[in-house]
């Protein structure tokens, strides 16, 4: 595995460590640029800080039962590959930010 621990961060360079790491649930995950590309096109991203905010104040707090239900019905019926609906359903635990030119992730409860 070509992963590293940068700053205390998982470093996942392709699809096989991101689930690694996802399943391991590290607490933060780099995602570097040159893997970037890739990740955007084909992974349902979780919700950026500002969305989850919006989207909670909207809903009262509601927001996230009635998302994980429509989330995972979508996600059955999705052609994705077998591991791409392990990260997409995975991938919600986290939350989203730009770093630098690379991207961050990182587990919503350390958010707190």
């Amino acid at each position: 595995m070509k992963s590293s621990k940068v700053n205390d961060c998982f470093v996942a360079t392709n699809k096989e460590e991101l689930l690694v790491a996802l399943k391991e649930k590290k607490s933060s995950i780099l995602i570097p640029e040159y893997f970037k590309q890739e990740f955007l096109e084909n992974t349902e991203l979780p919700m950026t800080e500002e969305q989850e905010i919006w989207s909670e104040l909207g809903f009262q707090g509601k927001a996230n039962l009635t998302a994980a239900t429509i989330f995972h019905l979508i996600n059955w019926l999705s052609k994705d590959s077998k591991q791409q609906k392990q990260i997409d359903s995975k991938i919600r635990k986290y939350m989203l930010k730009k770093y630098s030119k690379d991207l961050l992730l990182y587990l919503r409860h350390l958010d707190d």
